[in-house]
């Protein structure tokens, strides 16, 4: 934009505009990175209250959310390992191997040498892991059902689109499947 030298009207609404401009553009960023904020804080607050409700649900079986979710991982029984699990919950090696050592002295896990390779532990449920995984199927779903309660199907699978998209943008894909019907059908064979 060139102004005529001289007009101070003009050079002072060109300055006007520009510091609108910028001040326009500013506010948006900054409302973006508001929302941003906001967003993540949200996620983190309700991920916090998801994980305080399990363990509450999960107290009087004596065992954490973390130690359900390796329930729920090893039931298929098929040659799964502390470094599968460690992929699974997004830990490192060395907590996986801790939650398993722990669950192996409670009774609910066991582990054996494999066949084809000594150098891999296989990991599987005991029978009383077993019970204990029909004991939460029964008894351990409100957090799930008071977080979904007011979601039609639509909502279900879209918050599930959603999240899943979240977690392949920040490069944590491939932890879990995006499909809301493949979640609800797993763990529903036996």
């Amino acid at each position: 934009m060139s102004l005529p030298a001289g007009d101070a009207r003009l050079t002072n609404a060109g300055i006007w505009c520009n510091i609108q401009y910028i001040v326009y553009y500013r506010k948006a960023d900054d409302c973006s990175l508001e929302v941003e904020y906001t967003l993540a804080r949200k996620i983190l607050h309700l991920a916090n209250q998801i994980i305080r409700n399990r363990n509450e649900d999960l107290k009087g079986l004596g065992i954490t959310a973390d130690q359900a979710d390796t329930l729920l991982f090893f039931q298929s029984g098929i040659n799964r390992s502390a470094v599968d699990l460690k992929q699974h919950l997004g830990v490192t090696h060395q907590a996986a191997r801790a939650v398993i050592e722990r669950m192996v002295t409670k009774g609910l896990l066991q582990t054996r040498v494999s066949q084809s390779d000594a150098r891999y532990r296989e990991v599987s449920l005991t029978p009383r892991g077993l019970e204990l995984l029909d004991i939460m199927r029964e008894n351990c779903t409100h957090t799930g059902n008071q977080l979904l309660s007011s979601m039609t199907a639509a909502d279900k699978e879209k918050f599930v689109s959603l999240i899943t998209q979240a977690l392949d943008n920040l490069g944590v894909s491939g932890q879990a499947d995006g499909s809301l019907t493949k979640i609800q059908n797993r763990g529903m064979e036996k």
